[in-house]
């Protein structure tokens, strides 16, 4: 049996085939555009496609928003540290610097004190300059007499005055120094 084309049997055939092709084709457009005949509403996958892009794009804007107003509050956080720290430090500078002027000052006229009480020495005709001798030095406390008097009543030479009064001077500018530096509050 020869095959005819235009035979019934296979123009039945090929129609089938046609109406599969057309159904699929409709199928295919449905799910890919969706459908809107007033009750009922299919959503295709263009608008799902939309849908999501929109959604997925808010979400890189709010990405990059948080991104940038973290770096923000950091260049912020960053400026308000070296804000303190430059307040701290010149605080901590204006104390140093006062505590080493009194310091000076101090030790200035102890110096001065000592001189002068080496040239009365001498004047006395008590011997050489820093010999020991009954020569008070201003400025110099009890208890360096106490503790000469305690070794034989020997009395401390104006030079050993001199250096027992710039220790204690040295020793009460840095308690101050430490005092006024505890109380600087680095975290205002």
């Amino acid at each position: 049996m020869e095959f005819n084309p235009l035979a019934p049997i296979a123009a039945k055939i090929y129609g089938g085939i046609a109406i599969v092709a057309l159904v699929f084709a409709g199928v295919q457009t449905v799910r890919i555009e969706g459908l809107k005949i007033w009750p009922i509403a299919i959503t295709g996958l263009t608008e799902k496609l939309e849908t999501r892009t929109a959604e997925r794009d808010a979400e890189r804007t709010a990405h990059q928003k948080t991104k940038d107003d973290y770096r923000a509050a950091q260049r912020d956080a960053a400026r308000l540290e070296a804000e303190r720290i430059s307040r701290v430090r010149s605080e901590q500078q204006e104390i140093t610097d006062d505590v080493m002027q009194d310091y000076g000052r101090r030790l200035a006229d102890a110096r001065a004190a000592a001189d002068r009480l080496r040239g009365e020495a001498v004047r006395a005709g008590n011997g050489a300059a820093g010999a020991p001798g009954s020569v008070d030095l201003s400025g110099a406390g009890d208890a360096a007499d106490r503790a000469g008097e305690a070794a034989d009543d020997r009395r401390l030479s104006v030079e050993e005055r001199l250096i027992a009064t710039e220790q204690a001077i040295q020793l009460d500018a840095l308690i101050d120094w430490i005092l006024k530096q505890s109380a600087v509050d680095p975290n205002r």
